[in-house]
């Protein structure tokens, strides 16, 4: 009976602080009240320090622990939103949020994409000299 249970090998390294999803939500909830208790800003290395990580990347690796997904992203969003609030209450310079919202993924510039959606306008495969190859020069005077 013991050779048909699968036992985990230890692959290394320290276990998991958190071993389910609920446990680590429940840790986010906990900074978040300590933050309004205690008047302090909610960050993301301050979550990860509460978390009792050592590097902000180290909550990034709970996105490949199954089932932690959804947990890693509300968290992450949970950040953004007091990033946000900050920026929309207009107190103080906004110089910071915008920082760290950045280092989300946020831009502050448009890309506008010249592309045509049936392709008619994309240079397919042709350079600037191809195009100019087909124009008829003119002789010179």
């Amino acid at each position: 009976m013991a050779s048909e249970i699968a036992t985990e090998v230890n692959k290394g390294g320290r276990p998991r602080k958190y071993e389910t999803p609920e446990a680590f939500d429940a840790k986010v909830e906990e900074y978040q009240l300590y933050c309004v208790e205690n008047n302090e800003p909610v960050t993301w290395t301050g979550l990860a320090l509460y978390l009792g990580f050592s590097s902000r990347q180290s909550i990034d690796e709970y996105l490949q622990y199954d089932g932690f997904s959804d947990s890693v992203k509300r968290a992450k969003t949970f950040v953004e939103w007091n990033y946000e609030k900050r920026l929309a209450s207009g107190e103080g310079t906004p110089t910071g949020a915008i920082f760290a919202l950045k280092n989300f993924g946020w831009k502050d510039k448009t890309e506008l994409d010249h592309k045509s959606t049936d392709g008619s306008m994309s240079p397919q495969g042709k350079s600037l000299d191809d195009f100019y190859s087909d124009v008829p020069t003119q002789p010179k005077p």
